[in-house]
């Protein structure tokens, strides 16, 4: 389903925010990364649950493990335990789209009087990151409706890191770039008789540069040690391709080099992503 921009979604740019464009907030046109989550398997609870899947599962980076509604509607809550900064929700293997399941989520302060932040119907079951201003609450809620129980096998809620550049030409959209494990069986005559897929799913690099050293060492740095060990989301240009993002994860450290050009450093990572095709 992509990017969802809620309307609280307010980026000024740097000149309205008396800025120098090297601290954020930066614009849309600038990638979004989602790694942070309040989300975790000691403070989610669900209405209902199908045997073997609990509401838990649904906070584990693991995309083989979901949570899944025994009936419909159902619930799933996350308690932060206080109130907390979010300005991104990131949802991925599920099947919203394909059960038709429409979702609403919405925050609480106090876990009584509830506000909505946005209820769509995915038309498929890509990966989804909303998008919105700051919002401080300390419940979520996640209602699903349809006739159909889903899965929701990842849910992150928490605050998207902003590349202080955006991506220049050249870049190959993840949800463009597959990676197919393929296996053909030809006959002693070479003619065609059988294909079988063994792996499938996408992967990309993303690169950026020009990027401050003290940005770097501050913002993208704990990502990096974050993404030893976490997938994480993407969107590399909200405001123009809302459509592409992954949820996707590395196979290796991620490396920045000094440019030589004044305090700029440059910075390149190759990911790979499901597949929800």
């Amino acid at each position: 389903m992509g990017v969802i921009i809620t309307s609280s979604m307010v980026v000024q740019t740097p000149a309205q925010s008396g800025g120098t464009g090297d601290l954020p907030p930066f614009p849309l046109s600038h990638a979004r990364i989602g790694y942070q989550t309040i989300c975790n398997s000691s403070n989610v609870v669900a209405s209902s649950e199908a045997a073997g899947f609990p509401a838990e599962d649904a906070t584990t980076v693991f995309t083989n493990e979901y949570w899944r509604p025994a009936t419909l509607p159902a619930t799933w809550t996350c308690d932060a335990g206080t109130g907390v900064d979010t300005d991104y929700i990131g949802i991925a293997a599920h099947t919203l789209g394909s059960s038709q399941c429409s979702l609403t989520i919405e925050y609480s302060t106090d876990n009584s009087t509830w506000t909505q932040l946005n209820s769509f119907l995915p038309k498929d079951n890509k990966a989804i990151m909303l998008l919105y201003g700051t919002i401080t609450a300390r419940w979520w809620r996640f209602t699903l409706n349809g006739t159909v129980a889903p899965r929701m096998g990842i849910i992150y809620i928490g605050q998207a890191l902003q590349m202080q550049r955006p991506i220049y030409g050249g870049h190959a959209p993840i949800t463009l770039t597959r990676s197919t494990t393929i296996y053909n069986q030809i006959s002693e005559a070479g003619q065609f008789m059988a294909r079988s897929i063994t792996r499938q799913g996408n992967g990309t690099t993303f690169a950026w540069k020009n990027l401050k050293a003290a940005w770097y060492r501050e913002y993208f740095d704990p990502f990096v040690l974050a993404a030893r060990r976490t997938p994480f989301f993407i969107a590399w240009r909200p405001d123009r391709f809302p459509e592409e993002v992954g949820f996707c994860w590395t196979s290796g450290d991620i490396a920045p080099s000094n440019m030589g050009i004044k305090d700029l450093m440059e910075v390149s990572m190759s990911v790979a992503g499901i597949s929800d095709e």
